[in-house]
């Protein structure tokens, strides 16, 4: 098991990114949370690594038309038991 944060900052809020990061997490069979900050979005999402990578591809080939990612901070960390 694996957790991944990704930190994303550009056009992510008022475009359907939330719930396009929850429908793939779920897709996925991926455990975790995704939420707006002041900067743009932060998703945490845990599972096994090939299904991380998978989640890494689709948020940035599937993303809603109006999403823009500008920034992208991406960090492997302890898993959390969601």
């Amino acid at each position: 098991m694996t957790r991944l944060r990704i930190l994303l900052n550009g056009t992510v809020q008022g475009v359907g990114f939330r719930p396009f990061v929850y429908r793939i997490a779920r897709t996925l069979g991926l455990k975790g949370y995704v939420t707006n900050d002041t900067g743009g979005v932060v998703i945490e999402v845990e599972g096994a690594k090939d299904k991380l990578d998978d989640f890494l591809l689709k948020l940035h080939t599937e993303k809603p038309l109006l999403a823009k990612i500008y920034y992208e901070e991406t960090a492997y960390v302890e898993p959390a038991g969601y």
